[in-house]
């Protein structure tokens, strides 16, 4: 705060797009990518996590990670707060809690973050994503507006 703009809010949708459900992330982040073309939402797409989406995301009032979870029943929807973690990760396996702990370590940024998962049914070799999946993505990116709207 203090610039005089609105600072931005990033999205980003991890995962892995060869792990069919496990790409949901992928499909979440290029729908909202659509939705907010130009727009103080920044939209990123990431295989993993890595220390360098820190400094993205310190730049941001927001951010939002949306990614597959292997938890409950396939197609659950839910969002939860994320708080940084107390020490640094291994930087080949980072979590959002890792990414918010570089961003205070290393930028003193503070965004509100949240993390957003689909619950997925299959994450065998493959592009395709389960049916219970593929109707959750409304319901994820309509909860993801809210949280942007609300922010």
């Amino acid at each position: 705060a203090g610039y005089g703009h609105t600072r931005m809010k990033l999205v980003v949708g991890f995962g892995n797009t060869m792990r069919n459900d496990d790409g949901v992330g992928w499909q979440v982040a290029n729908h909202l990518a659509l939705l907010y073309p130009a727009s103080d939402v920044e939209v990123m797409t990431v295989h993993q996590l890595l220390p360098e989406i820190a400094a993205y995301a310190a730049e941001a009032d927001q951010v939002i990670f949306v990614d597959a979870s292997i938890d409950g029943e396939p197609g659950t929807v839910r969002v939860c707060e994320v708080v940084p973690l107390d020490q640094l990760e291994d930087a080949h396996a980072l979590t959002p809690a890792g990414i918010l702990n570089l961003c205070r370590t290393l930028y003193d940024a503070h965004p509100v973050t949240y993390l957003v998962t689909i619950t997925g049914a299959s994450f065998d070799l493959g592009e395709t994503l389960s049916d219970e999946v593929q109707a959750a993505i409304p319901g994820a990116v309509a909860a993801i507006q809210q949280l942007l709207e609300d922010g």
